[in-house]
């Protein structure tokens, strides 16, 4: 978001971190006027003069007011006093509150963020959008990432070493062949010798060579093959493995599509120009080297000849490359987007057929698939529109020696098998050159896919490992001491929010929609870091256990449950997979699931389908509280666990949940207040703050924020049996 959209007259842009326009004055009356801010001070100018200074430092708090039909930008002193800096209309609005986030950040942490994360960042050479990442796939430096791709070969350098010492050989053998071709044609065919022996034995050398050379092409083609193999093995693995331990605020920020892609797309395409392009950009350039100084030896004029046209054509396709990559990039983009669009689609099939949608979904996918298309082809067009002519002059060399040499033959200089020797050989010389004509193509293609491949393996996580990180057992102790958290630093979702919850103590979580319970939860499962204050698990700071040894000490359990599509039992014991069969069935009677798991087509061994969607919702959650039984977790998360089912399957539920939360520490989320009754306590979550923090029976009696959840959850339980009532 620009918070620098205009300026007073004689201020630069260079002088302010912020600038924004206001328009009313205090009787609503259009003046002109604006709001500057430097790293310390507020400049509030009215018609391009500056009326009031103020010290950031002097306040504790910022914020917008809406009027009617305007706003107002607000300081609260520290003494208490308020200042209304400016009255704006709506259109303003936006601006000037994230501007008063920027500056309570700064009047409670003494830090001025001077970017916001919603300003797209670009790159500064050439100011395409950078879309996350750290460098620009256009200026970044090739060659550093194609050094890392090739690193990536080491261990596979032996087979690598054994191809390219084929591939020479194989081009040493054909670079004999022109010099036999010229003595068949000077020895025997111009002078129309019959020594038919001789004749034989080198037309039997040609056919001897194109023999001997399978050799060396065919431990080429195995030992190439096993260095794509496994090179892009490695590669997907570990682009997977990254994935997988990127932080969640950075996965989220990657569609599966996105993601799918460079798993598979883009590794595939590495190992592909690594292998391949790799191997023959050192046999091309030695065959370049050797033709080019064959020809000079043989005749260095008609050589000159051959050369000529050539810096004009690798100029014209250097000119291209930059092209090249902007064309590729946008049919990455596009793939992308076509591989997300059918992510989403097969995976919600169920809700395709539930409402009939699949023709609109159908053509949903068909403009994406088409988009995708006419994007690969506006990338290859503008290619293969410039190919043919750089080819045409690039064989203009050969149409001068063929002219020049012939008037050579005419005149005696040259024999005829020296002609077709030199013409074999410039035929020879134009091979490598049209794959170095080709390169940038590939290498632009290729270069995309690195830059995305490379975004993920070098991503550092937000989520830092300590250095001694500790992995020791936890008892269940939970503190929160003025925790402040938001998605952006200087926005917070959550504000000093300081509780404790002991050791085998049931705390229910209630609040408003999108007030901050499910992130509360996010940040004692260290998915996220706290932004400001600690979080606390046995008097120890939970950044200072390891991630691993920490979660696997905390269990969940979501309202809406994800299963693996495999059987009940590997879903089970997918916390535990050295589990017994003893331990499962334990772990199923306990959740209340044993009875029906026994009843499916093959008992533990039924598979459970997409997502668990053969099963019904109940059924899938007591799964999940199975999962969670068998991990045996010293801390247990209840996020929306019994919401929309039917009161029988509730209350199975509800008696597994009670034999899963026995003697262990528990953190219910809960919109449905009945259902945290067991609860020793109940954390009010309100605006981000922390409002109440008392027993059911206390907090009913202070008549706050809480009493007033639960007097507008009866209202509307009374009123919909009312008109059901009614209906009846």
């Amino acid at each position: 978001m620009n918070l620098k959209t205009s300026f007073p007259k004689g201020v630069q842009s260079s002088e302010v971190l912020f600038s924004l326009p206001y328009d009313l004055n205090d009787r609503a009356q259009p003046v002109s006027g604006h709001l500057c801010v430097t790293d310390s001070e507020i400049l509030v100018y009215l018609n391009n003069e500056l009326k009031s200074r103020y010290y950031i430092d002097d306040f504790s708090e910022f914020k917008c007011e809406q009027l009617v039909g305007s706003s107002m930008m607000i300081g609260e002193l520290k003494s208490g006093e308020s200042i209304a800096f400016c009255i704006f209309r709506q259109q303003e609005f936006l601006r000037y509150a994230e501007l008063c986030k920027l500056l309570d950040y700064y009047a409670r942490t003494g830090r001025l963020i001077t970017e916001t994360p919603e300003d797209e960042p670009c790159c500064p050479k050439c100011g395409m959008p950078l879309e996350g990442a750290k460098e620009c796939p256009f200026c970044a430096n090739k060659t550093g990432l194609f050094i890392k791709l090739i690193k990536r070969v080491k261990p596979y350098r032996k087979y690598f070493i054994i191809a390219l010492i084929c591939t020479v050989f194989e081009q040493i053998l054909w670079l004999i062949v022109p010099n036999i071709t010229r003595m068949i044609i000077d020895d025997y065919v111009t002078p129309k010798n019959t020594d038919w022996v001789g004749f034989f034995v080198l037309c039997g050398l040609l056919v001897g060579l194109a023999a001997l050379s399978c050799i060396p092409n065919s431990m080429n083609m195995r030992c190439s093959f096993k260095v794509a193999l496994n090179m892009g093995k490695d590669l997907r693995e570990d682009v997977f493995a990254k994935s997988e331990r990127m932080s969640l605020s950075a996965v989220t920020k990657k569609t599966a599509g996105e993601l799918i892609r460079r798993v598979s797309g883009d590794a595939a395409k590495l190992e592909s120009f690594v292998t391949e392009k790799g191997k023959d950009f050192v046999v091309q350039a030695i065959s370049l080297i050797a033709l080019m100084a064959i020809l000079f030896v043989m005749n260095w004029k008609l050589a000159l000849l051959t050369v000529v046209p050539i810096p004009f054509v690798f100029l014209l396709t250097k000119k291209l490359f930059h092209t090249m990559a902007v064309r590729y990039t946008r049919v990455w983009r596009n793939m992308t987007d076509h591989d997300s669009v059918l992510h989403d689609i097969l995976n919600g099939v169920r809700v395709v057929k539930a409402y009939g949608t699949e023709v609109q979904e159908i053509q949903k996918y068909t403009g994406y698939s088409l988009k995708a298309a006419r994007a690969c082809v506006r990338a290859e067009i503008v290619w293969y529109l410039t190919i043919p002519f750089a080819e045409f002059v690039m064989t203009v060399g050969n149409y001068l020696v063929l002219l020049f040499g012939g008037r050579l033959i005419l005149d005696g200089g040259m024999k005829l098998g020296e002609l077709v020797q030199f013409t074999t050989y410039v035929a020879m010389l134009y091979d490598p050159i049209r794959w170095f004509i080709h390169i940038p193509k590939e290498f632009s293609d290729a270069a995309v896919s690195a830059s995305k491949v490379f975004e993920v393996l070098e991503d550092e996580s937000s989520l830092k490992e300590a250095e001694n990180a500790v992995e020791s057992e936890i008892s269940g102790e939970i503190e929160l001491k003025n925790v402040y958290f938001g998605y952006r630093e200087y926005a917070p979702v959550l504000k000093d929010i300081t509780m404790k919850i002991n050791k085998g103590e049931m705390i229910g979580i209630v609040g408003h929609s999108g007030v901050g319970k499910s992130t509360l939860i996010n940040l004692i499962l260290r998915l996220y870091d706290v932004t400001d204050g600690q979080i606390l698990i046995d008097g120890r700071d939970i950044r200072s256990y390891a991630q691993k040894s920490l979660r696997s000490q905390i269990g969940v359990v979501l309202q809406e449950t994800f299963l693996f599509d495999g059987s009940v039992l590997d879903n089970i014991c997918y916390a535990k997979p050295d589990a017994t069969f003893e331990e499962v069935v334990r772990a199923a009677k306990i959740a209340n699931a044993h009875d029906f798991v026994t009843k499916l087509p093959d008992g533990y061994n039924t598979r459970v389908g997409n997502k668990g969607y053969q099963l019904s919702g109940g059924e899938r959650q007591r799964i999940a509280i199975a999962r969670a039984i068998i991990h045996d977790p010293k801390i247990i998360i209840l996020d929306e666990a019994t919401a929309s089912l039917d009161t029988e399957t509730e209350k199975q539920i509800q008696e597994a949940l009670g034999r899963l939360t026995e003697g262990r520490t528990t953190i219910a989320i809960a919109h449905r207040l009945s259902t945290l009754s067991g609860a020793d306590r109940l954390a009010v979550l309100d605006k981000g703050k922390l409002a109440e923090f008392d027993t059911h029976d206390n907090l009913m009696r202070k008549h706050g924020v809480y009493y007033g959840l639960v007097m507008a959850q009866r209202r509307t339980t009374k009123m919909r049996g009312q008109k059901q009532a009614a209906e009846v």
